[in-house]
Parts: structure tokens; C-alpha cells; sequence
């Protein structure tokens, strides 16, 4: 086996090879099996490249001096893949390395999507207090405790394998790796610089994150100029893992939409960014963005002169398909940089790996063509003919309208529709599981945003106050600001009377207080934070 470079990475690929490349950046502890759930449907559409931290998943263990130097590591493995530009999603310290990217190279970034991700990951004292407990007692420590802080409850107690798999990725990961991972967190502070960050980012964040709470997020999500957040329900800080069709469509659907065909500059301090000359503006994106009137998935135009964008969207899936949940992972391409094999992943194989046929990397991996339109042609990144997605659409059947309302209402409300299919209300439910969540809530011609602040307003003039305690907080918890609230109800003050805003501002008061009554940090001064 031939030596890897010092300056590079231990990475993986997946997919058709001449598709985009879209890298898949690890949280701290874990490896690229983090992702696994994700690939089958990502690599679909993208060429997926996921690394491995140093230490991590049998890399080789050579400590990084900061998230700026594991930056530079990336870079040089791309260089020597001849890969200049790409999409960039990333996990805590993986979602460090992506904003590092915005930063300093946004010209090779085409879109960005942060995971469980913060400007400021706690404290230094803590990152440093963490650094001296594995050089006292090993990583067993941090094994043991890191399902609690990566895992709700709930997930805990129903996957106890997942949880086992954890714990051993840890413990197998080098010490010395991991405590030079804990200096550059606790060095890693970008508060200050997110206004000069120009790429188009989604935030993601489990609505239970200890470690990168949902305030980090908002804070983000505040500085950087064109950014969405996604609050995903029952889900901590391993959000991939634990609500990984979530967050499959949720990445899907940001990098079929944000991704830029011509670099963008980083907008100087200040001032929002502008569209380069002869390309094209940032795309807005993320989940609470109206669809273009192209549709929800449609790639960017290219440039004048350019040949057709790179950017794949997804493929509707002929009759018979398996759906993304039951497809077969693509074939998998597995190396180091550059010309070193991959050694066997010393915790054993990952329990949340499809199966997948491995090839040699002289074999071209599947191609995505068999997943369009018969009329798709010989392009598989062609799209079809656009329809106008604020045209009323068909009524759907009564099957897929309920099962799009509990889709809907879960990721809307963070709850599950009623279950009873005998209970006296039954027929009732089923009909606004299907009219009001599979069908008013499920339309592309309001974003999501707009939408809960219509529902505020009319849950205000109704005088629903306990239905509106409900939405005001799914609706922080899905990116909504207090703000935005209170500029709702001032304006609702005048179109229904002051005692009607009166009465929302008292349940609003109180549910922001509940919500989003941490500091701007999102955590007590000095208080240290679980693992990260």
C-alpha cells in the first residue's frame, strides 16, 4: 500500500462519475458511516466524496492544528482529484470546515449546507477540559457519553445497535486525533465573520441539539446573508442518523436549488452579494423559499455562452421504481489520496449501511439514467418541461394526500396525525390529514415561513389561543424569528383590534420566553457542552 500524503484525507466516493461532486463533511467522533442513510439518494444526482477526520475510521493519525488546517487538507485531497469545484454539507466539525470554506474559498463552493453546526462551538474551557480527560482516561469516557449528547431519549431506547456502533467508533478513534480535534474547536470562533460568508446555505439543526442548539443555528442563520434554517423534529445532534429521510429531502432539495453555475464573490462586510458579472445571482433556497417559477427542483440557467449547468435535479421515478427509503445503494468507490487503499473500518461494518456492490475504481459507477422519464433522452441531467408550480394541481389520490398530510404535519407540527382508524373521529382526522396538511399546507405557492405567520394571524382574529400557543411554537422551532412574530401581530392590531393582539402578544411572550429564552450563545456563560 503505497504512503498517503500528509496533507490529505482518507476519503470515499459514490456515484455516477461524471455527475457534480457534492462532499459530506463527519462530526467529531464519527466517521463518513454517518451518512450512510443519506448516500443511496444522494448519489443519485451527485458524484458524493465523504472523508474521514485524522484518527477517525482507521485514517491515518496525524493531528490537525485547527479547522482551518483540516481546510487545507480537504483542499489539497480535491487538488489532487482534479475536483475545483463542489457542494459542501457538514456535520459539526464538518460543518466547521464548510463555513471555513465560505470564508476563505467561496469561489469553489457552489452551495453549502450546515449540520448541527454553530459559530462558536461552547466554550474554549470546555473543549480544553474535554482535551485533558482523554489524555487522563482514554476516550472510554467520551465513548460513554457521547450517544446521550448525539441521540434523543427516545432514539436511545429504540435502536440500541445504532447506539453500540456510536460507542465503538469513538473508542476506536486515535486519542492524540481526537484532543487536537478539541484544541481547534475551542480555537474556532467565526462570530465575527459571517457577514463576509457568500454562499447559499442551508442551517440544519435537530430541534433537541444540546451541543448546537437550535439558538447557534438562528445565529447563523442571522449573519450569513443568504441562508435558511431547517429545525428537523426529533432529532439531536446526529440529526443524519437519527431522522435521516428528513434530512435526506431537505439536502435534496437545498442543492437542486441553491447551487450555483458561476462562483459568486463574498459580499463585502455589510452588504448583501450581487450577482457576478456575466453569471448569474445566488439562488434563494431552503425549505421556506416560494419555488422559482420554474419549479421546486429546478437547476440553475446557465450562463450566457455556457454549456448545459452541471446541476442535477431530482429524477421522477418511473412506475415500479423502489422508493429512495428501499433503492439499492449505488456502487461505492473507496480510497485514499491519492493511490492508498482504504484499510477495513476497525469498529466493523455500519449498521445503517444499504447493502452495496463494491467495484474496483476502473469500473464506472451506475449511472443515474435509469431513475428519469423515458423521454429523459441521452442527458441524465436534462430536465423535463417546467411546469408552473403555482398552477393548481390535480387532486391526487386519496392514498398519497394523506401520506404527504402526515409528512407535512410532522415536519410543520414535529407531531404525528391520529392514529385511531375506528375511533369516532376518525373520518374527521383523515380529512384534515388529507385537505388541510396533504393538500393547503403541502402547495408550492407559499413558502413555509408565510405560511405560519398567515396561520398566526388567523388563529389571532379567531381567538384560538391555545391553537396558537402550538403554531407560535412549531414556528420557531421551524427558523421563524420573534421578530417576525411580533411584526405579525402589531399589523394584526390593526385588521383585528387591540384586544385580539392584546391576547396573542401574552401567549407569544410567553412561548418565545419557553423557546428561545437561552442566550444569544444559546448557553449559560461557562457552561460546558455535552460532546460535539
Amino acid at each position: 500500500m503505497s504512503e498517503t500524503p500528509a496533507n490529505t484525507l482518507q476519503y470515499r466516493f459514490d456515484g455516477p462519475e461524471g455527475a457534480p461532486v457534492l462532499i459530506l463533511g463527519p462530526s467529531l467522533g464519527t466517521t463518513w458511516h454517518m451518512w450512510d442513510r443519506q448516500v443511496p439518494e444522494l448519489a443519485r444526482h451527485w458524484r458524493v466524496l465523504r472523508f474521514d477526520l485524522p484518527g477517525h475510521g482507521g485514517a491515518p493519525a496525524r493531528p490537525l492544528d485547527s479547522v482551518g488546517d483540516l481546510t487545507d487538507r480537504l483542499l489539497a485531497t480535491l487538488d489532487g482529484l482534479g475536483i475545483e469545484r463542489f457542494g459542501f454539507a457538514g456535520c459539526s466539525i464538518g460543518g466547521a470546515v464548510g463555513a471555513d470554506l465560505a470564508l476563505r474559498h467561496p469561489g469553489r463552493l457552489a452551495a453549502l449546507a450546515l449540520v448541527g453546526t454553530s459559530a462558536r462551538f461552547g466554550t474554549a474551557e470546555s473543549w480544553r477540559q474535554r482535551g485533558d480527560t482523554v489524555r487522563t482516561s482514554g476516550l472510554d469516557p467520551i465513548a460513554r457519553s457521547a450517544p446521550e449528547a448525539w441521540f434523543t431519549p427516545a432514539f436511545l431506547a429504540a435502536q440500541p445497535a445504532i447506539v453500540e456502533w456510536a460507542v465503538q467508533m469513538v473508542r476506536t478513534t486515535d486519542p492524540l486525533c481526537y484532543i487536537a480535534a478539541c484544541q481547534a474547536l475551542a480555537a474556532f470562533d467565526i462570530r465575527d465573520d459571517l457577514g463576509r460568508t457568500g454562499s447559499a446555505a442551508l442551517v440544519l439543526v435537530g430541534a433537541e441539539d444540546q451541543v448546537a442548539p437550535p439558538a447557534d443555528a438562528r445565529v447563523l442563520v442571522a449573519g450569513i446573508h443568504d441562508a435558511r434554517l431547517a429545525v428537523v423534529p426529533a432529532a439531536s445532534h446526529l440529526a443524519p442518523v437519527e431522522q435521516p429521510a428528513a434530512v435526506t429531502d431537505l439536502l435534496v432539495r437545498h442543492f437542486t436549488t441553491a447551487w450555483q453555475t458561476v462562483p459568486a464573490p463574498a459580499p463585502a462586510a455589510g452588504t448583501a452579494p450581487t450577482a457576478p458579472a456575466g453569471g448569474q445571482a445566488p439562488v434563494p433556497s431552503g425549505p421556506f423559499v416560494a419555488a422559482a417559477p420554474a419549479g421546486p427542483f429546478t437547476a440553475p440557467a446557465p450562463a450566457p455562452g455556457a454549456g448545459p449547468s452541471p446541476v442535477p435535479r431530482p429524477a421522477a421515478e418511473p412506475p415500479g421504481t423502489p422508493s429512495s427509503a428501499e433503492a439499492p445503494a449505488p456502487a461505492a468507490v473507496s480510497a485514499l489520496a491519492p493511490e492508498a487503499a482504504v484499510p477495513e473500518s476497525p469498529q466493523g461494518a455500519s449498521p445503517l449501511a444499504a447493502p452495496a456492490a463494491s467495484v474496483s475504481p476502473s469500473v464506472p459507477a451506475p449511472a443515474v439514467a435509469g431513475h428519469l422519464p423515458a423521454d429523459a433522452g441521452d442527458n441524465p441531467y436534462a430536465p423535463p418541461a417546467d411546469p408552473n408550480p403555482y398552477a393548481a394541481a390535480a387532486p391526487a389520490p386519496a392514498a398519497d394526500a394523506h401520506a404527504t398530510g402526515v409528512r407535512v404535519r410532522r415536519e410543520v407540527l414535529g407531531e404525528e396525525s391520529r392514529k385511531d382508524p375506528e375511533g369516532f373521529r376518525a373520518e374527521y382526522d383523515d380529512f384534515v390529514t388529507r385537505v388541510a396538511w396533504g393538500g393547503t399546507w403541502a402547495r408550492p405557492g407559499l413558502d413555509r415561513r408565510t405560511r405560519f405567520l398567515v396561520t398566526l394571524t388567523a388563529l389571532t382574529a379567531g381567538g384560538h389561543l391555545d391553537e396558537l400557543a402550538r403554531y407560535l411554537r412549531a414556528a420557531l422551532r421551524d427558523g421563524v424569528t420573534a421578530d417576525e412574530i411580533k411584526e405579525t401581530f402589531l399589523h394584526t392590531a390593526l385588521y383585528c383590534g387591540l384586544p385580539a393582539a392584546d391576547a396573542a402578544f401574552a401567549v407569544a411572550e410567553r412561548v418565545v420566553a419557553e423557546e428561545g429564552g437561552e442566550t444569544a450563545e444559546g448557553a449559560e456563560p461557562g457552561k460546558p457542552r455535552p460532546e460535539a
